[in-house]
């Protein structure tokens, strides 16, 4: 059995939270029009491609974003 050990890959230390700021930042990231649905979009695409260089574009894209 194996123990999974949670580490950030660059430590940080938060000072002082501040909501404002992580609403922004979630709104960038999440939703239909957030980053993350975006590039989610160009990786289920890919699969629909017929061309190797169709898919390597949306793959490039995907991870881009």
């Amino acid at each position: 059995m194996w123990i999974y050990e949670k580490k950030l890959e660059y430590p940080i230390q938060i000072r002082r939270s501040n909501p404002g700021l992580a609403k922004l930042i979630i709104a960038q990231y999440g939703g239909p029009d957030g980053e993350l649905g975006a590039s989610l979009r160009y990786l289920s695409q890919r699969f629909t491609m017929i061309t190797p260089q169709g898919i390597a574009t949306l793959n490039d894209i995907g991870t881009e974003e």
